[in-house]
């Protein structure tokens, strides 16, 4: 295979579990398309703000593998990826609304919740943040995932309601519950939670990304607390059936407004379901992540050959990128 069949993928990491992982969703969609080679540069304080188009570490660099593509999500990500594409081209795409003027960028994927005043050709919208997981065929009839948020600006956090939800949860016949935590739910919680434990429901509270992947892909009913969009959108795209743990409101914006949107769309299922009723989209969607993989490739990368199989993701980093931390969960945890 000769270089110019692989893709040089910068990916611009600003130390939020919840950004980057919107990185990693995009760029693993991306990878399940053609070859790519990976080069993660960490946003540190010389690279932050101002700084970034007289950083040493861009003025000194010589790369082997310019980059075809410079991703990042994060307000801090912005003017290092346009200083290193002013030094070493490719193209510059935002996994949110930019501060910056979106014409600046050659792509913006913008959720639909994050309202844009002025229009421009590069904005692509999508629903919710992208999210690693995707429907599989892994999944077991009699697995469910319940799944923990915490303090949230736009919502009232109440352990008595979130414990009644998750009682009668694992009442239900025929289902047996992992209950997993983010780093935002209360610590008084987990004490709680250990006394509803039993055959059907187990505690495992805060758990590294794979797993929880992995978990995400077997289940085939997902319940998750209705503060975290980013988690939402995360069960959502797995293509089980989604229940919410609804909260009282603190505050009415925009985040509200798109799970009132959701809701009366018929995204979730019955609140009251039983075990008859729960179960799996025969036809889930295809993620978003994958659909914006797609939209990039021909938008930006139409004119680079393709490769079908071989993923070179592993490649030895030609410069001195810090590698993507494998710390998080690949739901963040992060507030709506």
């Amino acid at each position: 295979m000769s270089a110019s069949d692989i893709t040089v993928v910068w990916r611009f990491l600003d130390g939020r579990t919840g950004h980057e992982n919107q990185v990693l969703a995009l760029t693993e969609s991306l990878a399940r398309r053609r070859s790519c080679l990976f080069h993660d540069l960490q946003i540190t304080p010389e690279l932050q703000g101002l700084r970034a188009l007289r950083s040493p570490l861009l003025q000194l660099m010589t790369p082997a593998h310019p980059p075809h593509l410079l991703i990042g999500a994060g307000h801090s990500t912005h003017l290092p990826m346009l200083a290193a594409r002013h030094r070493f081209g490719g193209k510059t795409v935002v996994l949110m609304k930019p501060s910056l003027p979106a014409r600046l960028f050659d792509a913006c994927f913008v959720p639909m919740h994050d309202r844009i005043w002025l229009k421009s050709p590069g904005i692509h919208r999508t629903e919710g943040v992208l999210s690693r997981a995707c429907p599989t065929d892994q999944v077991l009839s009699d697995k469910g995932l319940l799944l923990l948020g915490g303090i949230s600006r736009h919502f009232e956090w109440s352990n008595p309601l979130v414990l009644a939800e998750i009682r009668r949860l694992v009442s239900l016949p025929g289902i047996s519950w992992t209950i997993a935590a983010s780093r935002r739910t209360p610590t008084s919680l987990p004490a709680l939670l250990h006394n509803l434990t039993s055959a059907n429901a187990s505690f495992v509270g805060i758990l590294p990304a794979e797993q929880l992947l992995k978990k995400m892909a077997e289940s085939t009913h997902i319940a998750v607390t209705c503060d975290s969009m980013s988690m939402i959108y995360e069960s959502l795209s797995t293509g089980a059936s989604v229940s919410l743990i609804r909260l009282p409101l603190r505050r009415s914006g925009r985040l509200s407004k798109e799970l009132c949107r959701l809701v009366r769309s018929g995204r979730f299922a019955d609140p009251d379901c039983t075990a008859g009723t729960v179960s799996r989209p025969s036809c889930p969607t295809r993620s978003e992540s994958d659909r914006c993989a797609a939209l990039l490739e021909s938008l930006l990368l139409s004119r680079q050959s393709k490769t079908s199989t071989e993923l070179h993701s592993n490649g030895k980093h030609d410069v001195d990128f810090r590698p993507c931390p494998g710390r998080g969960q690949s739901l963040s945890g992060a507030p709506a």
